[in-house]
């Protein structure tokens, strides 16, 4: 009697209990004990790494770009400061020489009544009527073209041309007008200047600078074959026009 209620009493118990503690086990599965980490998978790691790495590559390439930024614009700086030291030197060079011709000539014609005395773009003395003599005339687009009044100093050397064509210092601004157009970039008007300078006045001081130059435009223009042939012509000569020559031939041609 007694054994079939022991019995009967346990199977009750394990009726109510077992579905209890199932309970609990699907709980304790679908919560992690309090205060445990959930360790990542390691696909989650890998992907946290690479994006990781790719920001901080994306910030060196910009403070790259902006350092290469920056030297861009100091080299374009050096540059411009380059060309403007080159045309002071030139000019400089080029009014020794022209006073020293004027001095070996016996001085500028037209009086000393004349000397320092303004000149017009178009040839006339300041005071109206007169013309200024050819010394004048050159000095006086000279000196424009070295306070950089550029378009006043073109029209100034225009008409030292028109006035004196073969004169004593036309070569001189051949050259200059072929120079002014080179530095402004306006290729076709250098070129026709150069050429008439090495083509009218063959024997002009100013002959190997202007064939250096009229080498620089052919190339810039994508003449690189006259460009060439030009060039190694200057670069055989001992001129700074050739050492500059020889520069740009290895600089561009190699």
């Amino acid at each position: 009697m007694l054994k079939p209620l022991i019995a009967t009493t346990v199977l009750a118990a394990s009726t109510v209990v077992a579905p209890m503690l199932h309970a609990q086990a699907r709980v304790e599965e679908s919560e992690p004990l309090s205060g445990a980490q959930v360790e990542p998978s390691a696909n989650e790691g890998t992907t946290t790494n690479l994006q990781t790495e790719m920001y901080f590559r994306l910030q060196s390439l910009q403070e790259e770009v902006l350092d290469l930024r920056g030297m861009v614009e100091e080299q374009a700086n050096e540059i411009q400061r380059l060309k403007q030291q080159r045309m002071d030197d030139y000019l400089d060079l080029d009014r020794r020489i022209g006073e020293l011709t004027r001095q070996i000539g016996g001085g500028a014609s037209g009086g000393a009544g004349a000397e320092g005395a303004a000149v017009n773009t178009d040839g006339s003395l300041g005071g109206g009527g007169e013309r200024a003599s050819e010394t004048e005339m050159y000095r006086n687009a000279y000196e424009l073209l070295r306070d950089r009044d550029i378009d006043k100093a073109i029209q100034a050397f225009n008409a030292y041309l028109d006035e004196y064509p073969k004169g004593n210092f036309a070569g001189n601004s051949h050259y200059w007008l072929g120079e002014i157009y080179l530095l402004n970039q306006n290729l076709d008007d250098a070129q026709k200047w150069f050429e008439r300078l090495l083509r009218e006045f063959p024997d002009d001081r100013k002959r190997t600078d202007a064939q250096y130059k009229l080498g620089r435009v052919y190339h810039q223009q994508g003449k690189n074959q006259q460009a060439q042939e030009l060039l190694q012509d200057v670069a055989s000569g001992t001129s700074d026009a050739a050492r500059l020559a020889r520069q740009y031939l290895e600089e561009n041609f190699q």
